[in-house]
């Protein structure tokens, strides 16, 4: 995916909110080689969650977050037509599908 921004938080001290953040997140996190990408793996309520413990209360903002919600309500028979057309797509060019 692009970057799907899901959430934006506003608050007065940013540095702290995201240290405690990544301190309480640290165990979730999807690339555990590469402690400096950072992306984890929760929803959007479990955020706010933690944001509340160690921050109390701040703005959100939601963001779009267009792919992912269009792939999360894509149906099995759409997904299934987009992998047939990018593995005919992959064929035609002499190259394999990499599978996920």
């Amino acid at each position: 995916f692009p970057y799907d921004i899901h959430m934006m938080i506003r608050c007065n001290d940013a540095p702290a909110l995201e240290n405690a953040l990544h301190r309480s997140l640290h165990r979730l996190r999807i690339n555990k080689a590469n402690p400096r990408k950072e992306f984890f793996r929760l929803d959007v309520d479990e955020i706010v969650q933690i944001v509340k413990q160690n921050h109390g209360e701040v703005e959100y903002v939601a963001g779009k977050a267009l792919e992912y919600h269009q792939s999360q309500s894509m149906s099995s028979e759409d997904q299934l037509f987009i992998e047939q057309v990018f593995e005919t797509v992959a064929k035609e060019d002499g190259q394999a599908l990499a599978e996920d």
